[in-house]
């Protein structure tokens, strides 16, 4: 082999190297801050019931905010909830205070506007992405994952049936 093809064969070999080791650093890395409760959506279980559930006077409870195949679960699990009432009233809790907002519903585009706290109790770190990404919503979908309002073309906010619900959990 001569040496301008052995140059080349070894450039191509530490390209290959080096991406693949991007790409691990990426499959591992903790995709929200560091020491966050991160897990893939796949080990977020599957419920066959969550799809017959009505978005409307539903409790939602958090999961978790997703990010492509990663969701990153809240600081303070089993926090935050919403209800979406009839007449576009939207409410619910964070970590420690009450919840109020307003929404428009047309076929699948959900749009929730002027979210915000009613009540100062205490801040958590996940209230203010909480409520910025409740006040981007543009749709939602239910799914056996539960329901999720999307908030951007990657991300959205992932719930499952509150625990006052008669449903399955």
């Amino acid at each position: 082999m001569n040496p301008l093809s052995r140059y080349i064969l070894q450039r191509h070999y530490l390209v290959v190297m080096l991406l693949l080791l991007i790409v691990g650093c990426q499959e591992s890395a903790l995709p929200d801050g560091e020491g966050a409760d991160v897990k893939r959506l796949t080990q977020i279980p599957d419920n066959t019931d969550y799809v017959s559930l009505d978005l409307i006077e539903t409790e939602w409870q958090l999961i978790g905010f997703v990010n492509g195949s990663r969701i990153r679960l809240p600081q303070a699990p089993g926090g935050y909830t919403l209800t979406f009432h009839v007449g576009g009233v939207v409410s619910g809790r964070t970590a420690a205070n009450l919840t109020h907002g307003s929404y428009t519903l047309t076929n699948k585009q959900l749009l929730v506007s002027d979210f915000r706290d009613i009540t100062e109790a205490a801040r958590f770190p996940d209230d203010d992405p909480f409520i910025a990404s409740m006040n981007s919503v543009y749709t939602y979908q239910i799914s056996t994952k539960g329901l999720a309002l999307h908030y951007d073309t990657q991300k959205y906010l992932l719930f499952k049936p509150g625990e006052t619900n008669n449903s399955p959990h």
